[in-house]
């Protein structure tokens, strides 16, 4: 009996047949090369298709399965590609199933930048008399940066990119005593999406006089708060498996409670130079590091940093930093 004949991988082979004819195409000039950038998007089913082979064996049937399989997620990915690449349908397909792919397949196929542009925003007459603001931002995914502008005539505005099948973004807003609770939650998938599109949010701080205390939460994405003038009191900040950065100035810095939780993110923190600081912390298997130098290679566990300078100047902050398996940076400038 030829053992080796038995153990050939037929249904890869009908894959770089495939794969193959296509190349064929592209090079003859029948399809352009720009439905690879729709094809690649697709790389799940790879991984599909080694699951469904280790799931029937080595068997006759195994191996017929398994060929059929193949042909039939590669003609898919194939047919899904060209028709979203070309942005016409195939001819013997029904019109309704090519709409339904160039629709986005009811937002699973979200192949085409399909986003949209708001504005969102609290305006200063909606509340006076306030003497203090909690500004709560979470962000799932996406990216965002956070600026403070003294010009607009608003508590907080927000410029977001985000897109169309997403849940919209909302602001929860409340007053009591003077002071004012903004929430900021980001859009949201409505569904499961296969290929989603970036969201970018770009979020300004009105009303600079107004102490604020900042909660922000980022998930899977990227931030960056720059901050100059606006007075800050409380900085809670949390990092999911994204990455973030804080810059403050010497007015800026905040007063109150500062802490720190990163999950397996990155966070990085800049602070003027004049400005003195003592953290404890929770290190796990991520890193600290403190102007170039890893805490983690002499300590890990709980413990206490002071910087050198904190006896020596007028402005100190004091903080309290959670690092699982990412990093936390303090830089000064």
């Amino acid at each position: 009996m030829d053992t080796y004949g038995s153990r050939r991988n037929y249904s890869w082979a009908v894959f770089l047949v495939l794969v193959g004819i296509l190349l064929l195409l592209n090079t003859t000039g029948a399809i352009g090369w720009g439905i690879w950038q729709y094809i690649v998007r697709f790389w799940p089913v790879f991984i599909v298709l080694i699951g469904i082979k280790i799931i029937l064996g080595e068997s006759l049937l195994a191996k017929a399965l398994e060929i059929f399989f193949t042909i039939l997620l590669t003609v898919v990915v194939f047919g899904v590609a060209y028709i979203q690449y070309t942005s016409k349908g195939i001819d013997f397909l029904p019109q309704s199933v090519n709409d339904w792919i160039l629709q986005g397949g009811s937002g699973v196929f979200n192949l085409t930048k399909d986003n949209v542009q708001s504005e969102l925003s609290v305006a200063i007459d909606e509340y006076e008399d306030l003497t203090e603001r909690n500004l709560v931002i979470q962000m799932g995914a996406g990216s965002m940066k956070i600026v403070e502008d003294g010009e607009i005539q608003k508590y907080l505005h927000i410029k977001q990119d985000h897109p169309r099948i997403y849940e919209d973004s909302v602001i929860e807003q409340s007053e009591r005593d003077g002071v004012l609770d903004l929430k900021f939650i980001t859009a949201s998938p409505k569904n499961f999406n296969l290929f989603p599109n970036e969201s970018s949010y770009d979020i300004s701080i009105g009303q600079l006089g107004l102490p604020t205390t900042l909660d922000i939460d980022i998930g899977a994405g990227s931030g960056e708060l720059e901050l100059e003038q606006l007075p800050v009191r409380d900085f809670y900040t949390k990092v999911g498996a994204g990455k973030f950065s804080a810059t403050f100035s010497k007015f800026s810095i905040p007063t109150g409670d500062i802490f720190f939780n990163i999950g397996t993110g990155q966070m990085t923190l800049y602070i003027p130079e004049r400005v003195g600081y003592m953290f404890e912390y929770d290190l796990g298997v991520g890193k600290i590091n403190v102007e170039g130098r890893d805490i983690s290679d002499f300590s890990t566990g709980r413990g206490k940093y002071t910087s050198s300078n904190y006896k020596d100047v007028d402005t100190k902050i004091n903080m309290i930093v959670n690092v699982g398996v990412g990093s936390f940076t303090i830089k000064t400038d």
